[in-house]
């Protein structure tokens, strides 16, 4: 069905219209999602700062005054966007508010751009990284079998490991994306809790924390879940659990905290991370039920953050998601389990396009995001897959998106007879990883294992073949 906008001034727009385009472009403005619902008068005046006019889907939201709608009729039923998602947050939601408890805000988040700026480059920096996962995940697997055997911790080991993951994000926050991307090849070794801790970190280094919140935090994520070691895995794969199953279920959290009190050198900010990670803004979390501005900041994070790696990387599906669908279902939980400026901020923190990312271009051509520029993310560095015909190829083709007029060159000089090409060279979106055949371990290993000539113009043109053995 084909959308029906409507330009409509921005002095009379109104709640519920649903914004599908702007009259400037939207990496010029705070808005996390290229269409959006119009949800509190905020928002109108965000509008009103940045644009003259928008345009609105009357069909998806409430039209302006004066126009009416035939509602859209389907004899066939709604689906949720991510059935198991939604299936696992229903249980959440469900739990009935306490409404004895005074609803409280969040204050509001602190955001400081510009503290932390890219130090080491991706290539590097990819080597460090790959390190320091592995003596990460070496520590904490320590500390879990230590705590499941009822011996000593070692607590510090871990805690040095913690530092030098926070070290290497705040120095190139996509070095470690690429190595938890390649979760599609080794689904153990980059697990739920790593992947959470780097979403946790990336975000920290984006609102500007202080280094040693930001070691809590890195901290506090890894061991959040320590007390499922104390359930039975029957109950932890179970997809549908009853009610005296949920209860049991949600009773990791004071085994966690009992666990982690024992140990007597977790710092207590961590424990308290640990407490409070399942509360939610609205009410919903458990195991107090506690509100907005009562729920510590980095709870809420770890909160965000573990909300989203269970979006992209969901227990119930074999595939990781793409990253718009996940962001999309994340950007709907704004104002309900998470604060809007959570939301939105963390969401500008990843990116809409992480590196890893598999993307189709308007020139057709079809690649992966190697590297972000943090201040203009619509426009990343990218690898193009060669084709023969309709295959893809082993080589690849590096290009900048930000420099438009030389990605359109060096594309345009690769082109066939029968190719198009187009104005502008831009990503038109994501894909779902499933879909192609695509090795990411070896586009990896060109920034991880080999010293490529020329490292000023790595990423400016360059063609490499990917013979890096099967």
């Amino acid at each position: 069905m084909a959308i029906k906008q409507v330009q409509v001034s921005v002095n009379h727009l109104l709640l519920g219209m649903y914004v599908s385009r702007l009259d400037c472009p939207w990496s010029q403005t705070p808005f996390a999602l290229q269409g959006f619902y119009i949800r509190s008068p905020g928002e109108i005046n965000q509008l009103k700062t940045y644009c003259n006019h928008v345009f609105v889907d009357i069909e998806k939201g409430r039209a302006p005054l004066g126009k009416t709608v035939a509602p859209a009729v389907s004899s066939e039923p709604k689906k949720t966007l991510f059935e198991p998602l939604a299936r696992s947050t229903a249980r959440l939601a469900s739990r009935p508010i306490k409404k004895n408890r005074q609803q409280t805000t969040a204050t509001p988040l602190v955001v400081r751009k510009g503290v932390y700026e890219t130090s080491a480059s991706l290539r590097k920096e990819s080597v460090k990284a790959k390190k320091i996962v592995g003596r990460l995940k070496g520590s904490l697997t320590l500390v879990i079998k230590q705590i499941g055997r009822g011996k000593a911790v070692d607590y510090g080991r871990l805690k040095d490991s913690v530092g030098d993951m926070v070290d290497s994000v705040l120095r190139c926050p996509d070095a470690f994306t690429w190595l938890v991307r390649l979760r599609e090849q080794d689904a153990h070794s980059y697990d739920h809790s790593l992947r959470s801790a780097l979403w946790a970190v990336q975000f920290a280094r984006y609102i500007g924390m202080p280094k040693d919140e930001i070691a809590v935090l890195c901290m506090s994520t890894l061991l959040k879940d320590v007390g499922k070691t104390k359930l039975s895995n029957r109950l932890l794969r179970k997809e549908k659990r009853d009610d005296a199953e949920e209860k049991e279920y949600r009773n990791y959290i004071a085994y966690g905290v009992d666990i982690l009190r024992q140990t007597q050198a977790v710092e207590p900010r961590v424990i308290s991370v640990v407490r409070y990670q399942a509360e939610r803004n609205d009410g919903s979390g458990y195991p107090e039920g506690l509100t907005g501005g009562k729920i510590p900041l980095l709870a809420r994070i770890v909160g965000i953050a573990s909300t989203y790696d269970s979006i992209c990387y969901p227990r119930e599906v074999a595939e990781p998601l793409s990253p718009s669908r996940a962001v999309s279902v994340l950007y709907g939980m704004r104002g309900k389990q998470f604060s809007d400026d959570l939301v939105v901020n963390f969401i500008q923190s990843i990116g809409l396009y992480p590196v890893g990312t598999l993307v189709e271009l308007t020139t057709g051509d079809i690649g992966v995001v190697t590297e972000q520029h943090p201040k203009s993310r619509l426009t990343p560095k990218v690898v193009v897959l060669d084709r023969e015909g309709i295959e893809l190829t082993d080589t690849v083709i590096a290009i900048d998106l930000k420099d438009e007029e030389k990605t359109r060159q060096i594309l345009g000089n690769r082109a066939d007879e029968n190719s198009t090409l187009v104005e502008r060279a831009a990503i038109a979106r994501d894909l779902e990883p499933s879909g192609y055949d695509v090795d990411l371990t070896k586009i990896a290993h060109l920034f991880m294992a080999q010293e490529l000539e020329g490292s000023k113009g790595l990423l400016s043109g360059w063609r490499q073949r990917l013979h890096l053995g099967s």
